[in-house]
């Protein structure tokens, strides 16, 4: 998966859609206090994985929104290309 790139994120929290092109924005949008911690306030997210401009696969998060920062943050490493 070198040539797998992180596409379009969604994030749906308490029925608000947000779309985001990079895990910075997403990350940002997380910090917000308006966005609550707690086991009712539920954040779910899907990440597009791009291969040749295409999405190949979509990776789902559930949880708080400390869980999907750190989620975000994983695919971020896992998917970065390596300097040269």
């Amino acid at each position: 998966m070198a040539d797998t790139t992180m596409g379009l994120i969604t994030i749906v929290y308490r029925g608000e859609t947000q779309q985001f092109k990079t895990m910075s924005l997403a990350a940002h949008f997380l910090r917000q206090e308006r966005i609550k911690v707690g086991w009712f306030h539920t954040i779910q997210a899907a990440v597009n994985l791009m291969v040749n401009d295409e999405v190949n696969q979509t990776r789902h998060l559930k949880g708080d929104k400390y869980l999907i920062m750190k989620g975000l943050v994983l695919l971020e490493a896992e998917f970065k290309p390596l300097p040269a």
